[in-house]
């Protein structure tokens, strides 16, 4: 039976003893997990965030979720600019750990720092892999209509998300749910299988499956400009593409006014029946907005004026006149 440097088995550290764990997070995917190890006396000896970045109007340099709440938890917080630098290896390595924890860190680990635990490097994903491999799985999700959706937990090799999966839990996607709503659902689900996974990890109980690249799909960063609607669309497939980007980096349209063209976010729709030129408003009222796709059309019912909150269409129609027949103008017609 293997046993670590202190003479103690695998399993004996699990049940017994306190975890020795990095974990290295930046978005806030996986701070229900960090919650749930500390609350289950497995406290990582070290935290590992991406550093402040510029924020807000003002740029002022603030640290992301993760390493708000370690902070908040009074870990140990390392930030270093590039984790794969001889610097940040020697830190990590100095924490002699079992296990390094990733979840939403935003660098790749290359191969000198995954071989620094002495089981092994664990990611969380937010999908059913090897389903949305990369950076944006639960938008992705979303705009391809999945029906379900899921948390995995995996063992790292040197691939993108290519590692043997431990564990894997599945949810349904709901019809109207959001990136936001799914992100949070997933980070939750994650929290609550991690434990039990890295105690059986630990044990020698748990063995990982390889994944079948064959049915591997890829996702990318999202970028702001993605979150332009194109209403020769689908109004099916601009449905999906506002909640995958709610709340980031949200799903606006141009609309036409008499002191020019003013940037609309859009928050929340659903599509209705309807025919004419994408674009073309048919109906402007308190039941809210309906505008003209490639196939069918979209009921427009929350939307965001630039600068502002999010509000009613009915509370933002009182301030703004949207006649029927006017057109909603995409990027190319700007």
């Amino acid at each position: 039976m293997a046993r670590d440097s202190s003479g103690a088995t695998r399993e004996e550290v699990a049940i017994h003893g306190r975890m020795k764990l990095v974990f290295c997070g930046t978005g806030a995917f996986g701070i229900p997990a960090l919650r749930a190890l500390v609350a289950a006396g497995h406290a990582p000896t070290l935290i590992v965030s991406q550093p402040d970045r510029p924020q807000g109007r003002h740029g002022t340099p603030a640290p992301p979720p993760f390493a708000l709440v370690a902070h908040e938890l009074g870990l140990p917080l390392f930030q270093p600019e590039r984790v794969n630098r001889p610097e940040a290896l020697e830190r990590i390595a100095a924490e002699q750990c079992e296990i390094m924890l990733v979840a939403a860190y935003g660098q790749i680990l290359k191969l000198p720092l995954l071989q620094l635990p002495r089981v092994g490097c664990v990611n969380l994903h937010g999908s059913l892999l090897p389903r949305h491999r990369g950076a944006s799985p639960v938008q992705s999700a979303i705009l391809a209509g999945d029906a379900v959706s899921g948390t995995s937990i995996m063992l790292m090799d040197e691939g993108l998300d290519t590692g043997a999966v431990l564990a894997m839990r599945t949810t349904p996607i709901g019809e109207h749910e959001t990136a936001g709503d799914l992100h949070d659902r997933l980070a939750q689900l994650g929290a609550e299988l991690l434990l039990p996974t890295l105690q059986g990890l630990l044990s020698g109980a748990l063995h990982a499956t390889p994944q079948d690249a064959a049915f591997a799909t890829h996702c990318g960063l999202i970028h702001k400009t993605e979150g332009l609607l194109n209403w020769t669309q689908e109004a099916a497939v601009l449905d999906r593409r506002i909640r995958a980007f709610t709340p980031w980096p949200g799903a606006w349209t141009f609309v036409p006014g008499k002191s020019g063209v003013l940037r609309l976010g859009v928050v929340q729709a659903r599509p209705v029946e309807g025919c004419a030129p994408p674009g073309t408003i048919l109906c402007a009222d308190s039941e809210g907005i309906v505008v003209a796709c490639g196939h069918s059309a979209l009921l427009l019912q929350q939307v965001r004026p630039a600068g502002k909150k999010a509000m009613s269409v009915e509370a933002w129609l009182r301030g703004y006149a949207l006649e029927p027949g006017s057109v909603l103008l995409s990027q190319a017609q700007h």
